[in-house]
C-alpha cells in the first residue's frame, strides 16, 4: 500500500454531523466512512465549511507534523568495520543539515573500501545532483563525544578579561518570543518593505511591549537571528511573514542543547568539530582561563585529524584537495591554528567566551553551554490562568511553547503571561493538549486543577469539528 494524501473530517460527538448537514450538503462530499466520528471527504468541501462559523462550529484545521523521535543507540550496528565506523563519525561531525562533503570524511582514492559498507547499509547516500556530497541516514545516533584533556592549559582568570557580550541564551529566548508573535499575528510587509502599522501594534501587543518592534534593538536582533536560522521569511506575492516551525528543532532540549544547536548553525563545517573541543575545554576548566597557545598544541597532539582528514598522495600525507600542502606540524600552524583563532573570535562575538591576550574563558552563557551553569527552575501558574516566569526558569523551547499558548502581560525580572483561549486553538492545529500539560507540569509541579479543567474545556470546544490534512498508508474504510 502506497502513501496517499487525504482530507479527513472528525467530530467530537456523532450528533455534530446533524448540525453540519443543516448548513452544508455534506453527504455529497463523503468519500468513505472510517468510523462514526471520522470520514474521508473531498477537498472541495473545505470552503463550504466556512458557512458553519455562524453556528459556532468553525472547523479546526489540523496538519500532520514531523515528530522527532529519539534515535536508537545501536545505529550504526556494531558489525560495521572499525574503519567504516570512524569514517562515519567524521562525516557526522562535519555534516550540515544532514549533508556532508566527501573530502571532510575520507580520502576518495584510498578509503573507498571503507565507504562501501556505509553505502550498502544506507548510512551514507550519495547525492545524484551534486557530486561529492552525501546525505546521512536520519536515524543515526550521535558520534562519541570528543574529549580534550586541557589540564596543562589552565590558568587563573586574569584581571584584563573583557566584559562578556550579550550571549546566545537571551537571544534564543527573544527569538522564541518573536517567532511565537509572528505565528500568532501573521504580519505583512508594505510595498516599501516595512511592517504595516497595525501589524506592528499587534506584534507589540502580543510581545507585551510598547513601541515599535522591528526597529527596536532587542527585537531587531531577534529577527535577524530568525533569518540566520532560516526559519522566517516573507512571501514574495502576499508579503506575509511566515514562520517555519522547524525552529522547534533548534530550540528543543535544555538551554545547553539550544545554545549548541545555534552555534552549530552559525559556524562553518570545518569549525564544527573544533567547537566541540572548545566546549570540552570550558567544561573541564571549571571557570578558570585556558591558555590558547597551549590549547592549540593539545588539539594537535590529541585530535590532529579533527578538522581535516589527510589524503595520501605520492606516499605523503597532504591536506584534502591540496597535494602541495603537507599534513604536518607546520601545516597545522598555518591552517588549523588560524581556524581555532577564528572560532574563538566568533565565540567571543556571540557571548560564549571572553578573551585577553593569550587566554580565553567562559561567560555565564558559556558555562551553561559547557554544562556547568544553572538549569531552569519553577514557574508559577495561578488559578486565574496567569503564568509567572522568573529569569532563567524556562528553556528557549519552553518559552516558545508558552508564548504560543499565552499572551504576555509584561516583561521584567519576572515575566507575566495569561493562558489564552484563541492561542490554544492555534496550538491545537499542530499539537496535542497533553503535550502542553507535560511541560507545564514539569516546570510547575503545583499546576492548579482548575487550570487543567479550563484548558480541557477550551480544547473540547475547539475540536468539536476538525479538518485533517494528512497522509495515510492504509486503505479507506468502506
Amino acid at each position: 500500500m502506497s502513501p496517499r494524501s487525504v482530507a479527513l473530517l472528525e467530530v467530537s460527538d456523532p450528533a455534530v454531523w446533524d448540525t453540519v448537514r443543516q448548513v452544508v450538503a455534506f453527504d455529497a462530499f463523503v468519500v468513505a466512512w472510517r468510523s462514526e466520528r471520522v470520514c474521508e471527504v473531498r477537498p472541495e468541501l473545505r470552503p463550504e465549511l466556512a458557512k458553519l462559523e455562524s453556528r459556532g462550529l468553525a472547523p479546526l484545521v489540523r496538519r500532520s507534523r514531523q515528530v522527532h523521535e529519539g534515535v536508537s543507540s545501536e545505529l550504526p550496528p556494531a558489525e560495521l568495520p572499525r574503519a567504516s565506523r570512524e569514517l562515519l563519525y567524521r562525516a557526522q561531525r562535519h555534516a550540515v543539515h544532514g549533508r556532508v562533503l566527501d573530502r571532510h570524511a575520507f580520502d576518495p582514492e584510498h578509503e573507498v573500501a571503507w565507504v562501501r559498507p556505509l553505502l550498502g547499509a544506507g548510512w551514507l547516500v550519495p547525492d545524484l545532483l551534486e557530486p561529492h556530497w552525501y546525505t546521512l541516514h536520519p536515524a543515526l545516533s550521535p558520534p562519541p563525544p570528543l574529549v580534550l584533556d586541557v589540564s596543562e592549559a589552565l590558568l587563573p582568570r586574569p584581571d584584563d578579561l573583557g566584559a562578556p557580550r550579550p550571549g546566545p541564551l537571551g537571544l534564543l529566548h527573544d527569538a522564541a518570543s518573536l517567532a511565537a508573535a509572528v505565528a500568532a499575528v501573521g504580519p505583512r510587509r508594505t510595498l516599501a518593505g516595512a511592517l504595516g502599522k497595525q501589524d506592528e501594534k499587534r506584534l507589540a501587543s502580543h510581545l507585551g511591549v510598547v513601541g515599535p518592534v522591528e526597529t527596536a534593538e532587542r527585537w531587531g536582533r531577534a529577527y535577524r537571528a530568525l533569518e540566520a536560522l532560516q526559519v522566517v521569511g516573507t512571501d514574495p506575492f502576499t508579503r506575509e511573514i511566515h514562520l517555519d516551525l522547524g525552529l522547534e528543532v533548534v530550540l528543543e532540549g535544555e538551554p545547553a542543547d539550544a545554545i549548541q544547536a545555534l552555534l552549530l548553525r552559525l559556524v562553518e563545517s570545518d569549525l564544527r568539530p573544533l567547537l566541540e573541543l572548545v566546549r570540552s575545554a570550558l567544561r573541564d576548566a571549571e571557570g578558570a582561563a585556558v591558555d590558547d597557545v597551549v590549547f592549540c598544541e593539545l588539539v594537535r597532539e590529541q585530535h590532529r585529524t579533527v578538522s581535516f582528514w589527510p589524503w595520501l598522495r605520492d606516499g605523503q600525507r597532504v591536506y584534502p584537495g591540496d597535494p602541495d600542502r603537507p599534513f604536518d606540524d607546520e601545516g597545522f600552524e598555518q591552517v588549523e591554528q588560524r581556524m581555532i583563532g577564528t572560532l574563538l573570535a566568533r565565540l567571543e562575538r556571540l557571548g560564549v567566551v571572553v578573551r585577553a591576550p593569550g587566554v580565553f574563558a567562559s561567560t555565564p552563557d558559556g558555562e551553561i553551554w559547557a554544562g556547568r551553569g544553572s538549569v531552569p527552575s519553577t514557574v508559577w501558574v495561578t488559578g486565574d490562568l496567569e503564568v509567572m516566569v522568573p529569569f532563567g526558569a524556562v528553556s528557549p523551547w519552553e518559552r516558545f511553547q508558552l508564548e504560543r499558548l499565552a499572551k504576555c502581560l509584561g516583561r521584567d525580572t519576572v515575566d507575566r503571561y495569561r493562558l489564552d483561549r484563541g492561542a490554544l486553538g492555534v496550538w491545537l492545529e499542530t499539537h496535542e493538549l497533553d503535550e502542553a500539560f507535560r511541560w507545564l507540569r514539569r516546570r510547575s509541579p503545583g499546576l492548579p486543577l482548575g487550570v487543567e479543567d479550563t484548558l480541557r474545556s477550551w480544547a473540547r470546544s475547539a475540536t468539536r469539528l476538525v479538518w485533517w490534512d494528512g497522509i495515510v498508508e492504509d486503505e479507506p474504510a468502506r
